[in-house]
């Protein structure tokens, strides 16, 4: 991978739009083409993922907290609820509200718990989804491949890890 990664939101953005069909042959390519284990595939993605991260200060972009809805669970809820002196009821009724699709989610964005120093405030105990993003350490990348689109466009390190992805395994052109 080039150490020339891209971390601006707004270029990231425009070359996302730009990419979308690119993107979509690739994950074609991916899921149905691509003559590689899934397991080899995961390792594949986690190494390039760590190589990206090492280069990339969420801190200076948090993207992420500002613009994606926040999923929390009742152990999310209950644990945050517990650092913040509130009962789940008034913790719930302050912060948490349903989605479109129904989905318990913080009330607001930015998210709530973003210091001004782009830091959560509440980074022990944030929520599952939080720990989790941007989901390339999970099993079954392809599985995951229509989301890693999509978070290709908010997340520089999505959009990097995606890129080197499509460069170690751009598909041969038949002569």
């Amino acid at each position: 991978m080039p150490d020339d990664l891209i971390r601006s939101i707004p270029l990231i953005e425009r070359y996302s739009r730009h990419n979308e069909a690119e993107d979509e042959r690739f994950r074609i390519y991916l899921k149905g083409h691509l003559n590689l284990s899934t397991k080899k595939l995961d390792a594949i993605v986690q190494e390039t993922t760590d190589r990206v991260w090492k280069q990339i200060d969420c801190t200076t972009c948090a993207n992420c907290c500002r613009t994606m809805q926040v999923i929390v669970d009742n152990d999310d809820i209950k644990r945050l609820a517990a650092r913040s002196n509130m009962t789940v009821k008034d913790f719930t009724e302050r912060y948490v509200s349903r989605s479109e699709d129904n989905s318990t989610c913080f009330s607001s964005s930015p998210c709530p718990f973003l210091g001004e120093d782009n830091r959560c405030t509440v980074y022990e105990d944030r929520p599952k989804a939080c720990k989790d993003f941007p989901y390339l350490y999970e099993e079954h990348f392809t599985s995951r491949s229509w989301m890693m689109m999509d978070n290709t466009a908010l997340c520089p390190i999505v959009f990097n890890v995606w890129q080197d992805l499509k460069l170690r395994f751009k598909p041969r052109r038949r002569r």
